[in-house]
């Protein structure tokens, strides 16, 4: 299935497929963020409510980074912001693992929590600038193919760097950001597509759209019960089911393997449905894998659990991303892609302090099939959206230009 994979992206534009390989270096040396807690814990001895305060202000620097990075994205162009965020955040990556101390170094963090993620929106409307209607969802599958396969080998590597050096953690995310900055210089050339004769006016806003607004907030609500899988799972299959932390890790590994194998294959073979019911079909089948894990607190029910919402991620995701590409007016298709994306990063920033007392209220059994039903609305609000909106009249976007 890799094969296939590799072999659909070979049929991308080359500036796409560079742009993939870039993001699938960066992601591979991606150390910071996964071990920056254990950094300030052991390395620099702070106390656990002030790391949990650092690591929501840098969440907190990242979402608000993804929204300026749109903004930036459609005002600079992409190359410029795609230059401006890798080129940054890898010199302060840089200058992070050879701070002296703690004072110098928070500086530092905050500004390399703005920059890391400016890139993003960029890094997704070149996907759209470059690529017909028909092969976006693609484009959008194989560059999170790229990032799932990249994070994968950076946790490795980076729990085997962490226990030598933690400077060389940041240094290596550093460099390998920087590595992403220079296939860019070399590489990618500006695809912001050029300004409609005879438009005036600012571009249109997202925030005044709102059939595009109500497919964010089921794209909040997505987020939300989904990354209960990474915060609420673990204690459900290490406390309520008695596991090892092992167990865990695998089947989180495996959810990162059937992506990187069957995510691309699968969105070219769903090319002729209509994708906000494809991405509907995703949202039932994610629903149902999170019910299922509270069903039998045992390994298999959470394999099963992990094979159906891994199948909804699959289906959901690059449909919506390629929806809102073709939505976008051209002029603000990096503002309507950030939107999009921070979304998920208001999803996972909201989510353990909205479910963790859920959790600890209702016990797994209950909780899960809580989670699954609250996942419903969000396949409701994309039935809506197919019918209301997906449609080439109104789709301002829809083209490559």
């Amino acid at each position: 299935m890799l094969h296939g994979s590799l072999a659909l992206i070979r049929r991308l534009p080359p500036t796409v497929q560079v742009l993939i390989a870039g993001t699938f270096v960066n992601r591979a040396g991606s150390f910071i963020v996964p071990y920056l807690t254990l950094v300030l814990r052991r390395e620099f001895g702070l106390d656990e409510r002030t790391v949990a305060l650092l690591v929501a202000g840098y969440g907190a620097g990242s979402l608000c980074s993804i929204l300026v990075g749109g903004v930036l994205t459609d005002r600079l162009g992409r190359r410029r912001c795609l230059l401006l965020s890798l080129g940054g955040s890898g010199a302060t990556a840089i200058l992070l693992g050879l701070a002296p101390d703690i004072d110098v170094f928070l500086p530092l963090l905050l500004c390399f929590g703005f920059l890391a993620d400016l890139y993003r929106p960029a890094s997704s409307a070149i996907v759209a600038d470059l690529l017909p209607s028909s092969q976006r969802a693609v484009g959008f599958a194989a560059l999170r193919m790229a990032t799932n396969l990249g994070f994968a080998i950076g946790m490795t590597t980076g729990g085997l760097i962490a226990d030598w050096s933690w400077r060389a953690l940041f240094i290596g995310d550093g460099l390998t950001t920087a590595g992403f900055a220079a296939i860019v210089l070399a590489k990618v050339t500006e695809t912001r597509p050029q300004p409609v004769a005879g438009a005036t006016g600012p571009a249109p806003s997202p925030w005044r759209d709102g059939l595009y607004l109500l497919l964010m907030s089921a794209s909040v609500l997505f987020g939300i019960t989904f990354f209960a899988d990474f915060t609420i799972l673990p204690l459900t299959v290490t406390l309520a089911a008695g596991y090892p932390s092992v167990v865990y890790g695998a089947l989180v590994g495996f959810n990162g393997l059937l992506i990187a194998l069957f995510e691309v294959p699968i969105t070219a073979a769903v090319a002729g449905f209509r994708r906000m019911r494809v991405a509907a079909l995703g949202a039932l089948l994610a629903a149902l894998g999170f019910a299922v894990n509270g069903l039998a607190l045992h390994w298999s029910g959470f394999l099963l659990g992990v094979v159906l919402w891994t199948l909804g991620e699959i289906l959901a995701m690059p449909q919506q991303s390629s929806l809102v590409a073709d939505w976008a007016p051209p002029a603000a298709r990096g503002r309507y892609l950030s939107v999009y994306t921070a979304t998920w990063s208001l999803g996972m920033a909201v989510h353990a302090p909205l479910l963790l007392p859920l959790h600890g209220a209702l016990g797994d059994a209950a909780f899960w099939p809580v989670v699954g039903l609250a996942t419903l609305p969000a396949a409701v609000a994309f039935l809506i959206v197919d019918r209301l909106g997906d449609r080439p009249e109104r789709l301002a976007g829809r083209t490559g230009s």
